[in-house]
């Protein structure tokens, strides 16, 4: 290990966004609310990538991807599967895809994110927002 990855560690996952009922019932109020701010910027990440990170339940992740970069909150399962990001459908995780010019959809899966430990706040979402 290198004294860079020790110093700033870092891991190299695959994104998957997915639906989550959370974020959906929270997104029909104040996309500015807390309540939607905690179920959409947020990651899920396997515990060993957690602990690879140097982080705890809660505490915040930049994610970065040749698209995009965004600080959310990083929580840990045994039920994720290691090496891959599960982030709700949400504008934090759409600021981390491609969007193709040729109408065409976005990939949402399976693209390369680099994770890194934060002591930034998250990404507030005036900063995700064509308001």
């Amino acid at each position: 290990m290198a004294l860079g990855d020790f110093l700033f560690p870092h891991v190299e996952l695959k994104l998957v966004i997915a639906h989550s009922f959370e974020t959906d019932i929270a997104s029909t109020g104040d996309k500015t609310s807390k309540e939607y701010i905690e179920t959409a910027a947020r990651v899920e990440l396997h515990k060993s990538d957690l602990q690879k990170l140097g982080l705890q339940d809660g505490k915040n992740t930049n994610l970065k991807t040749k698209t995009g970069s965004v600080v959310v909150s990083a929580f840990g399962s045994d039920k994720a599967t290691e090496g891959i990001a599960v982030m709700p459908y949400g504008p934090w995780a759409m600021a981390l895809v491609e969007v193709p010019s040729d109408d065409s959809p976005p990939v949402m899966h399976g693209v390369h994110v680099t994770a890194t430990r934060s002591d930034e706040k998250v990404t507030l979402p005036e900063a995700l927002f064509s308001l």
